[in-house]
């Protein structure tokens, strides 16, 4: 653990059986019901947040081998997510730049190619998306090929994640400084040595920031999860601070108590504990006992958002022991946790949002990282920097 975490954890073993913790905040407080639903709010969270901030794609990994392309549609924008025969990752626009037909149909799927061939006149292009060939080249005769490859997106590999800016008019990504202080968290817990398992990619009816609010308050573990997790954690109070826009969120699971009687270099993030780090604005990494999940929640109308979830691992998954293992790791946090229970309830309260039935939604003292995250949102929406 670096500094910042082993301080976490000694918090969270300070406060083991304190009533309330010295994180919360003083007094309730309320947030109004249309961020979750009004148009004109999700479009300019779009143009003012989610267009201008590097966001998580998954792990490098999924596409580990030479030539590796998975299509994607996010935020409106058709990419093409591609491994070169060089071994650099690209994000690029998924539209030729002869008459716009996408370069692949299928979307989520990995397949590997030598190079990208448009089903419309054949003109073919590089996996960095350089513009390789045009059929019958006499005919454009004053064409640049140099200017004509792929729109590439600012994008980068950092810790094992493929990150990128999802606007076609940027220059540059910075993803050490948009992390800030979470940078040295994600080196410490080294997930850049880690192996894709399994991705899922679902639509479902509900605003993105519902599935944001909900892993960032512990409130519910014990409720909601009475039929999956719940006997895993303690119901202790969290440590969890804000670092920037992100927040670190640590939650004790059944074996804290025996942290007590261990050295701070015997403390198990996994273990004794799940830490859980919010990534802003649409991220999460959560650190099981033995693999890692990161969430994405990409917005496609103020009551739907894509939903991908990309399983990691600490090792490659070849027999089928492990397989099984893993598969059943996933069946049970895919299906029966974030499907089943987190999404189903966010999709309960988009239904009733926009009802009438409540002029405001309360957050507990102990909800106070939602507060400072719409607070986020709302200061980037009011032109904060």
């Amino acid at each position: 653990m670096n500094a910042p975490l082993t301080r976490l954890f000694a918090r969270l073993l300070a406060e083991m059986d304190e009533v309330e913790n010295t994180e919360w905040d003083a007094t309730e407080s309320r947030i109004d019901p249309r961020v979750y639903y009004d148009p004109a709010i999700l479009a300019r969270e779009k143009n003012l947040i989610f267009r201008r901030m590097p966001l998580c794609l998954g792990h490098a990994d999924q596409l580990r081998e030479l030539g590796s392309v998975i299509a994607r549609d996010l935020l409106g924008l058709p990419l093409l997510i591609t491994r070169d025969r060089a071994g650099e990752v690209h994000v690029l626009l998924n539209a030729c730049r002869h008459r716009g037909a996408r370069m692949i149909h299928a979307q989520n799927e990995r397949c590997q190619l030598s190079g990208l061939s448009c089903p419309y006149h054949a003109w073919t292009y590089d996996l960095n998306g350089t513009l390789r060939g045009v059929p019958k080249p006499h005919t454009f005769p004053g064409l640049d090929k140099a200017s004509h490859g792929l729109r590439r997106l600012p994008s980068a590999v950092r810790h094992g994640l493929i990150w990128a800016v999802l606007d076609p008019t940027a220059e540059h990504i910075d993803v050490a400084a948009h992390l800030g202080d979470l940078d040295d968290d994600l080196q410490t817990l080294g997930l850049g040595s880690h192996f894709f398992f399994r991705q899922r990619v679902q639509t479902r009816t509900t605003n993105w920031k519902l599935m944001m609010d909900a892993f960032q308050e512990t409130y519910h573990i014990k409720r909601l999860h009475a039929p999956t997790i719940a006997p895993f954690f303690t119901d202790v109070n969290p440590a969890g601070e804000p670092v920037g826009r992100h927040a670190r969120i640590l939650v004790g699971r059944d074996r804290l108590a025996e942290a007590r009687n261990l050295p701070p270099e015997a403390w198990d993030l996994r273990k004794h504990a799940t830490l859980t780090h919010v990534i802003f604005p649409n991220s999460l990494l959560i650190y099981h006992p033995d693999s890692t999940s990161h969430m994405a929640m990409f917005p496609t109308a103020p009551g739907e958002m894509s939903f991908v979830h990309t399983l990691f691992t600490p090792e490659d998954a070849r027999t089928e022991k492990q397989i099984a293992h893993w598969d059943r790791n996933f069946a049970m946090i895919d299906g029966g946790v974030f499907s089943a229970e987190d999404l189903f309830i966010s999709e309960e309260i988009q239904s009733t949002v926009a009802s009438g039935a409540n002029d405001s939604l309360l957050f507990g003292r102990q909800e106070h990282l939602l507060r400072r995250f719409h607070a986020n949102v709302a200061a980037l929406l009011n032109g904060a920097d």
